[in-house]
């Protein structure tokens, strides 16, 4: 038995000390070791000189992937007979000192598996654990049966069949891996650990987890401690693409169209979880990696086309070391419920803090006034007697019907919402008339007319549907497709978030004019004030959706772009896509809010450039609000493009749906044309021009 260790390395000078004191102190060491550098900057290289020596170390360039790295090694090591292994270790990984031991003698006592891996634990805490195998779920998640953070005390310590085991630390028989044709060049960095084991036992091959072998692991790619030519700053785009690439070429045939729908329509939930959690960037690498492997369905084919050369006419079947189907839906239930109790946890102790942010500020203005002296006498005398004790503790442990009973403000908007609701009882069931525009019968029929590019209106238009259409597809998915749900949802909700909305904005305006803050019954009066606005205005009655969205959601977005102003960078990124998403919905219903909002920045950016002209230098200043406008193109450019190209560009100037119609004037009246219905009216000039030779033509000749 020969076994050969294989060490890839780049810009791992921080961790390669640990990693060849691991392979040298070895209880059983390995016959032959060979280092593989890809163009490393650091002292990566020389390390592994001053180690192994000239000899045995192979230099690739930077953008040499893992497996190329891997295949370079396999050249520069002669074959040492059948009984070889090879053993492959990362720059950030560090073995054991019985390591080695412990996997060659599960070899031994396993002679018909082929792939053997090590139990890792996290460098630098040493104790938690990372993986003892890993296998995939239907969505492209990584599924390693551990809970987060979880410590070792040997609850997971039996040798067992898996789909996979990591490549850091993995040993495996050469003729194996040469075999299969060693790791994918098309996942240079990740997910070619799954993807091998994946097709290793689709070809009748074992792969066993060794938990007595223990590598300690960094994981320095996946967490960003370093950034390569491979990842860029984007990891997260290489590991989503990889378990996608992963799932669709080697999943059997009779599941290869369930499981492309699944993975495009659980990408998509996730982007928008994602950006539901403010973490965009992970929402933008989420979408660039589904778009890289939709739009190249001849990486997948090639792929599948290769692996089912190298499996034969009966592949073995892995379901029994995959997840079920169900997994990641509880890992989402777990999700929302650990995010809502974050949640709750967090309003709680926001509302403690500000309860004795008022205390300390009372007792300060109480001190500071001598009139108040009195008054602080009392309250002070009444706490050391005990007389308000059993009042603080009643109200201390109410519940929530208590306190919402005892607190005005909770009672009289509560009131305005059941009183909103009551008088817009007219709009549950169907709505019809005014301004309202006809609703279909069914959410599908909006999907049909957000695709179709002409549409049965009058002689036939061109002019795209409105880019709400699509929303409204969307929420009716959640609605049972009732398409007079979603409607009637739209005008029944509209007070009562355009209330919550101006709360909102008015209580962060007021803490910018006062650090007090404003009255809590004027935020009361200005916000009831300000609900009605749908309805006063006559939007409500007439029907105009439009109109009522946009002035159910101004307050919001006036909430988002006051972020812009905020001292902190980063949060002023985060107000950017806030205001940005929030300025492309109110455009979807209303297009010229974007316009105004271009004008708007317009004014601001001249002012700020005339006041100091230095701001505009910094990047942070300037660009969040660059970003927010320019998101909205790009979110509704599906109805933007085709609305200029069919020259309906007035319609950006319309409430949402109506059709941009020329009024009938006098020409259209005298050449009996009705707007631009028939041929333009020059073209009758030539023959106007041509009467005379007509009738002199026509007149009988006379004889005399």
């Amino acid at each position: 038995m020969t076994v050969s260790a294989v060490l890839v390395s780049h810009d791992g000078a921080r961790w390669l000390p640990n990693v060849l004191d691991g392979i040298r102190s070895q209880h059983r060491p390995a016959d032959r070791c060979l280092a593989v550098d890809t163009g490393s900057k650091d002292e990566s290289r020389d390390l592994l000189v001053a180690a192994l020596g000239e000899s045995r170390v192979v230099d690739q360039p930077a953008s040499t992937s893992f497996p190329a790295a891997v295949r370079a090694a396999l050249a520069a090591l002669p074959p040492a007979g059948d009984d070889e292994w090879i053993w492959l270790l990362h720059d950030d990984s560090a073995p054991d000192t019985e390591a080695l031991a412990w996997l060659l003698a599960a070899s031994e006592e396993y002679p018909e598996v082929e792939i053997f891996g090590p139990k890792l634990r996290e460098w630098p805490s040493l104790r938690r654990l990372l993986e003892l195998g890993v296998t995939l779920s239907g969505t492209g998640r990584r599924e390693t049966g551990l809970e987060r953070g979880e410590y070792d005390q040997g609850q997971h310590d039996v040798e067992r069949e898996v789909l996979a085991v990591n490549t850091a630390g993995m040993l495996v028989r050469r003729r194996v891996l040469e075999e299969l044709g060693g790791f994918d060049d098309r996942m240079p960095v990740f997910g070619n650990d799954i993807d091998f084991g994946w097709r290793a036992a689709r070809a009748g091959h074992s792969t066993y987890v060794v938990p007595q072998a223990v590598v300690f692991h960094a994981e320095a790619a996946s967490r960003g401690l370093r950034r390569t030519a491979l990842t860029g700053r984007h990891p997260h785009y290489q590991e989503r693409r990889a378990a996608l690439l992963t799932l669709l070429a080697n999943v059997e045939s009779r599941r290869l169209l369930g499981q492309t729908i699944r993975l495009l329509l659980g990408s998509l939930l996730r982007v928008l979880g994602l950006l539901g959690v403010r973490a965009v960037g992970q929402a933008l690498d989420e979408l660039a990696a589904l778009l890289n492997i939709y739009t190249h369905p001849g990486v997948v084919r090639a792929a599948r086309k290769e692996r089912a050369a190298r499996w034969g006419d009966s592949p073995r079947d892995v379901s029994a070391l995959r997840p079920p189907w169900w997994l990641p839906y509880r890992h989402g239930l777990d999700t929302v419920s650990d995010l809502a109790s974050a949640v709750a946890g967090s309003a709680q102790d926001l509302a403690d803090r500000r309860r004795d942010a008022k205390e300390a500020a009372l007792a300060a203005e109480i001190e500071a006034s001598p009139a108040l002296a009195p008054l602080q006498a009392v309250k002070e005398s009444r706490r050391t007697d005990g007389d308000d004790s059993d009042d603080e503790e009643m109200y201390a442990d109410s519940g929530w019907v208590t306190r919402f009973f005892t607190n005005p403000v909770a009672l009289v908007l509560s009131l305005f919402v059941v009183a909103s609701l009551v008088a817009a009882r007219s709009a549950f069931g169907e709505i019809q008339g005014g301004a309202l525009s006809p609703v279909p019968q069914g959410a599908g029929d909006w999907w049909r007319l957000h695709v179709e590019s002409r549409h049965p209106l009058g002689t036939g238009s061109d002019v795209p549907a409105p880019a709400y259409v699509a929303l409204f597809a969307v929420a009716g998915l959640f609605l049972g497709g009732s398409a007079g749900a979603v409607v009637s949802g739209l005008m029944l909700l509209a007070v009562p978030v355009a209330l919550w909305g101006a709360w909102r904005l008015l209580r962060l305006v007021g803490r910018l004019v006062d650090p007090r803050g404003l009255s809590t019954w004027v935020l009361v009066w200005g916000s009831i004030t300000y609900a009605l606005v749908p309805a006063t205005s006559g939007a409500w009655g007439e029907g105009r959706f439009g109109t009522v969205a946009l002035a159910a959601l101004l307050p919001w977005l006036a909430h988002a772009a006051i972020g812009f102003a905020d001292p902190d960078p980063e949060r002023r990124w985060r107000a950017a896509w806030r205001t940005g998403l929030l300025l492309a919905l109110c455009s979807a219903f209303v297009p010229g809010v974007w316009l105004f909002g271009l004008l708007a920045a317009a004014l601001v950016v001249a002012a700020a450039f005339a006041i100091s002209p230095r701001l505009l230098r910094e990047r942070s200043a300037w660009g969040p609000p660059a970003v927010a406008l320019g998101l909205v193109p790009l979110l509704l450019l599906p109805w933007f493009l085709p609305l200029l190209g069919s020259g309906a560009g007035q319609g950006m100037l319309l409430e949402a749906g109506r059709l941009p119609v020329a009024a009938v004037d006098f020409t259209d009246l005298v050449t009996g044309r009705l707007s631009d219905l028939g041929a333009p009216w020059w073209l009758g000039v030539p023959r106007w021009r041509c009467w005379p030779c007509w009738r002199s033509r026509r007149t009988p000749p006379v004889c005399r």
